[in-house]
């Protein structure tokens, strides 16, 4: 329900109700009550086990969350369910009469039973308001006592009001209980007492004050739970008005009260639904942000990771490289060199110079960012790639920064590097060309030669270039096929599906 609907009908509840409690008072063609034992016991049943299950509901959330107010909630429930079990267990073992709930013999009990336990719950609804609104904090507070003592204090009262019920003082008229008794089906009015009327007047007010507070906690949470239960409150406030008129807690009469019970009952069902539904909602998005933060936790550390791995590669074997590489050029200058040791300082002139060329790709390899995009990343290293090794290229990039995250582009970008060497160091080729393409499917990556290629199934297609690209296509979820014939050169695919991990 939207909050206008749900403004709307929170204005419009009170306003039915009192329309309908006036025509119920007033119409002489309405009858306010009937008699019908299994409906009473149904109603009470009913009561029993809704209220049972939101109090047990009510606890499972305070012991995830220490909300005072869920915990004052759950035990104003409890002592709706202690009242209506001791009436369901009254019926159901035959000794209503012991109770003073029979019908054909009224007492007070029933009224004293009802006006205690339902203003329990009337102030404990309340309480729970007041908490919601004021943030009270419940960490000293004896949990289980608060929840369960109120109940408990009902259940004792009432089974101890039972053995002194000729002591217990009038709360209703005699010629009220009379009528009962010969004419259930007419309404007391009058003749219920001034004590009687006024004590459930009373709690009704309690009752729309409970619902008031409640309406402004959900003006501030605007969950849907709270706006249900201030409505269920409501129909509870008149409940009791009705009850002032016409007591429904005897035998199997059933009033206009009886039914505003069971509404209530009902509407609380669906505060529960709203509720549930609600915090499944902010389960899962609570998740999703738990594997954002997880994800974005793992690139940070990912990212200094591999800044830290790119220093120690410059800063150490960088420098020591650019060292040896200084050191053998002095050494190819000495005039006395013998052939036989140029030619094999000129080789290891050209194996350092490899070993550089690896060490920057590496340090690129580790630290793709430095504000630029992977796109231009990768045209980066392309350009140095064919600026090196004197073969064109021809380098092709989609956007893709937003659909790969940092591990993925460090692995992308090193089977770029793995499949550029392969071209330069086996192929023989005149031409390169990369290609990344964004699309529905995800992001492909292709690096194409016109090399001399192999024979797929070869020893040469099995050697450790080819496995480092799969190995690193399968850490990122990515599938890569080499494609190759001899003389018709060779075609390194990896397509990085959507949704795989960032």
């Amino acid at each position: 329900m939207s909050e206008r609907r749900t403004e709307i009908a929170v204005a419009l509840v009170p306003l039915a109700l009192a329309a309908l409690t006036v025509l119920l008072v007033t119409s002489p063609r309405i009858s306010p009550a009937i008699l019908n034992e299994q409906l009473q016991l149904l109603i009470n049943a009913t009561g029993t086990l809704v209220a049972v299950a939101v109090a047990a509901l009510a606890w499972v959330n305070f012991r995830a969350s220490g909300d005072p107010a869920t915990l004052l909630r759950g035990s104003a429930f409890l002592v709706l369910a202690a009242l209506n079990g001791l009436l369901v267990l009254a019926s159901a073992i035959g000794v209503e009469r012991a109770f003073g709930l029979a019908i054909e013999a009224p007492g007070q009990l029933a009224a004293w039973a009802t006006l205690v336990a339902l203003g329990v719950a009337a102030g404990l609804f309340v309480l729970a308001a007041v908490a919601t609104l004021r943030s009270w904090r419940a960490d000293r507070w004896p949990a289980a006592l608060v929840l369960g003592l109120p109940g408990i204090l009902v259940s004792a009262f009432v089974v101890g009001a039972a053995t002194v019920q000729s002591r217990l003082p009038a709360l209703m008229d005699r010629g009220g209980l009379a009528i009962l008794r010969d004419h259930p089906l007419e309404p007391l009015m009058g003749a219920a007492g001034r004590f009687q009327v006024g004590s459930q007047a009373i709690i009704g007010v309690a009752f729309l004050l409970a619902a008031a507070l409640r309406y402004a906690v959900f003006r501030e949470s605007r969950r849907g739970a709270d706006a249900f239960l201030a409505i269920g409150l409501v129909i509870a406030a008149f409940s009791q008005v009705l009850f002032a008129v016409h007591p429904g807690t005897y035998g199997s009469l059933v009033t206009a009260g009886d039914l505003l019970r069971l509404a209530f009952y009902a509407v609380v069902l669906v505060a529960l639904a709203a509720e549930t539904s609600r915090d499944v909602r902010d389960l899962r998005a609570a998740n999703i942000e738990l594997v954002r933060l997880r994800d974005a936790d793992m690139a940070r550390a990912t990212a200094e990771e591999r800044a830290r791995l790119a220093r120690e590669i410059h800063d150490g074997m960088s420098q020591e490289l650019w060292l040896a590489r200084l050191k053998q050029g002095r050494l190819l200058e000495e005039p006395d060199l013998p052939d036989g040791a140029r030619s094999l300082a000129v080789e290891v002139s050209g194996a350092i110079e490899a070993a550089l060329a690896e060490a920057r790709q590496a340090i690129v390899a580790l630290r793709p960012s430095d504000g630029a995009s992977f796109a231009e990343v990768v045209e980066r290293h392309v350009a140095e790639f064919s600026e090196h090794f004197g073969i064109p290229t021809e380098c092709s990039c989609d956007p893709v920064d937003e659909r790969i995250g940092p591990t993925a582009q460090a692995e992308l970008l090193r089977i770029i590097q793995e499949a550029l060497a392969n071209a330069a160091k086996h192929a023989d080729a005149t031409l390169v060309r990369v290609r990344m393409e964004a699309d529905a499917e995800g992001v492909r990556l292709s690096v194409a030669d016109n090399g001399r290629g192999f024979e797929p199934g070869t020893t040469s297609s099995t050697g450790y270039g080819l496995r480092s690209m799969r190995e690193r296509a399968e850490a990122i979820g990515a599938a890569l096929s080499v494609e190759s014939e001899p003389q018709g050169g060779t075609r390194v695919v990896a397509l990085l599906p959507a949704g795989a991990p960032r």
